[in-house]
């Protein structure tokens, strides 16, 4: 059973979304199979799977989106007080 390297807890089949800044922009794709630490949710993808990914968003701009989902920006952490 392999075990997760930032806690230590079990990995277990599983999907997960990730949330990609290419070239600028966000990119967020949902249902990616991966290996997913039950304890902290870090996710772990398979070299085929890296590779499928990178292709995709080489071209990404050649599929229609799910959704488009307004996200805010902020430059910096403002002083709170």
């Amino acid at each position: 059973m392999d075990k997760c390297d930032l806690c230590g807890g079990e990995l277990r089949s599983g999907r997960t979304t990730l949330e990609i800044r290419y070239k600028g922009e966000l990119v967020i794709i949902e249902d990616v199979l991966a290996d997913v630490c039950q304890q902290c949710g870090e996710a772990y993808l398979s070299a085929e799977t890296s590779a499928q990914l990178d292709r995709f968003l080489s071209e990404h701009h050649r599929y229609k989106p799910e959704r488009y989902i307004p996200v805010p920006q902020y430059a910096g952490v403002p002083a709170m007080g």
